[in-house]
């Protein structure tokens, strides 16, 4: 019994010394499942802070209410768009959107109201004005009783992205073309970039043109004129030049324009076309109708003038048959010559030869001329060319020799679509800065279909009085490029009852630039 005693003891201690040694574990074991937790929860709210802190340095994050006003914005908006955190605050996100993406703004704002998530592209303005272009997401957060009470707004600047794609695309463009295209900063006339037909023109490599100026093409043996129309580009944003190369026997068409970006370094883009062979056709055509047009000038004079003898009885009287094939034979070789006229200035105008010299001249002095000078040819028509409201003393800097001739053609072709009886007025004004030379006529107007076209050569508009010799479709022609040459407009204004008014517009010179005298002899 003993021996069984004390075994029993024995067992009873172990079953004892086993259940504290249970309670022992677990305790231990709950410890290090606490331990655990804890360490997963930290190891959780580590990896919450570094994605926080990540989402924060990658992206451009705005908070605003329900109504779209900024109540936060992080670092990285700060920084990549230019703005203070204290302008934000409380503003219309609205303001800040590229006003192409206005609606975009409030098409977010309407979809987020009813709990939708958006996500796209979207255009910010910057605080110097540029735009950035942004992958957007926009999330509305909700309370615990389900209100849509915030937005949350990530955004990606992707603009660098975006111009790196553009630049691609444009390149590839570049290099399919058969005409060379060359970029330059206007600064110092250095290359940054050549399209692979100029190099290969060249004999260079991308890196070569890199270190070249514009100078060092084929394209621009004229370096004075390239410097001008780069000058004419910084004002006006584009220009157009033809460069003949002499010792090549070349001729290019440069087509100039600025591509300089906001923020960014000045950039000049040129496209140079080999128009050689089309400038040596031009010049054997225009050669061509001049010699053609002087071998019928000088027979045709002659046929006039015997017409004109016997139109006028000169060798006795004709019946009224013979007088009316007479009269009509008449008309028509003024008609003719009158086109040989104008397709030989035309083509003189067209040869792309030097502007005539611009000296200081009185306007108004001009338009008085211009009345006395056209006074027979008006009677021929049966109008008067009256002078109406011409200011005594309206300078520009002009061509004597051009302004006659566009007076004289503005003045024949208003005379032309008169009615008999009716008066051509002709008058010059100062109007501010400019020099304006009015010339109207009271006939049907320029129909519709004609008037986008009607600076165009060989524009004819039909419905001219009877009897009185139409228009070569030249003139008008003629009258833009002069006008465009002495460095001004012209406009027309034209109904069915009114009639119609040509306008060219003239920079007007300053009294310091006229002639000594001028100003007195006005007064």
């Amino acid at each position: 019994m003993s021996g069984f005693g004390d075994l029993g003891w024995l067992f009873a201690f172990g079953l004892t010394l086993n259940s504290l040694s249970l309670a022992t574990l677990g305790v231990i074991r709950t410890r290090q499942i606490l331990a655990f937790r804890d360490k997963i929860e930290r190891g959780h709210e580590l990896e919450i802070a570094f994605q926080k802190k990540a989402l924060h340095e990658s992206m451009i994050v705005t908070v605003t209410d329900t109504n779209g006003l900024i109540l936060d914005v992080n670092q990285k908006f700060v920084s990549t768009l230019g703005h203070r955190r204290a302008d934000l605050v409380g503003q219309p996100f609205r303001d800040f959107y590229d006003p192409e993406d206005v609606a975009v703004s409030d098409a977010i704002r309407e979809g987020t109201r009813g709990g939708q998530i958006w996500s796209g592209e979207t255009r910010i303005l910057r605080a110097d004005g540029s735009t950035a272009l942004t992958q957007t997401t926009v999330v509305p957060l909700i309370d615990e009783h389900g209100r849509h009470v915030k937005n949350l707004s990530m955004r990606v600047d992707i603009t660098k992205d975006q111009l790196q794609k553009n630049e691609k695309l444009v390149t590839s463009a570049f290099n399919n073309m058969q005409d060379a295209v060359v970029v330059h900063d206007p600064r110092s006339y250095q290359i940054v970039y050549m399209n692979e037909f100029a190099l290969h023109e060249h004999g260079w490599t991308a890196q070569q043109a890199e270190t070249k100026a514009l100078w060092d093409t084929l394209y621009v043996p004229d370096r004075e004129t390239m410097m001008v129309m780069c000058k004419r580009i910084a004002q006006d944003g584009k220009g157009t030049v033809m460069l003949e190369n002499a010792v090549q026997g070349r001729t290019f068409e440069a087509r100039s324009y600025d591509i300089g970006v906001g923020g960014g370094e000045p950039r000049v883009l040129t496209l140079f076309r080999d128009v050689s062979q089309n400038v040596k056709l031009e010049r054997e055509r225009n050669h061509l109708v001049s010699v053609i047009t002087h071998e019928l000038r000088t027979p045709l004079t002659s046929i006039k003038g015997a017409l004109g003898l016997l139109d006028a009885s000169t060798f006795g009287p004709m019946s009224t048959e013979a007088k009316s094939l007479v009269s009509i034979a008449l008309r028509n070789s003024d008609r003719m010559l009158e086109l040989i006229r104008d397709i030989l200035e035309a083509e003189k105008v067209g040869e792309g030869a030097p502007n005539a010299e611009l000296q200081p001249m009185n306007l108004s002095d001009a338009v008085e001329s211009a009345i006395a000078s056209n006074l027979g040819y008006g009677a021929q028509l049966g109008i008067e060319f009256v002078d109406t409201g011409n200011e005594p003393d309206v300078w520009i800097n002009g061509n004597e020799g051009a302004m006659a001739q566009i007076l004289a053609n503005l003045m024949s072709n208003a005379a032309k679509f008169s009615p008999d009886g009716s008066a051509v007025k002709v008058w010059a004004r100062a109007e501010g800065a400019t020099a304006v030379l009015h010339v109207r006529d009271y006939g049907n107007g320029i129909p519709e279909d004609l008037q986008p076209i009607l600076f165009d050569r060989y524009t004819q508009a039909k419905g001219g009085e009877p009897g009185k010799v139409h228009s070569s479709g030249l003139g008008l022609s003629i009258v833009k490029t002069l006008v465009e040459r002495m460095g001004g407009t012209i406009e027309f204004e034209t109904s069915p009852v009114k009639g119609t008014c040509f306008r060219v517009s003239l920079p007007l010179l300053a009294e310091e630039a006229r002639p000594r005298g001028s100003m007195a002899a006005s007064a």
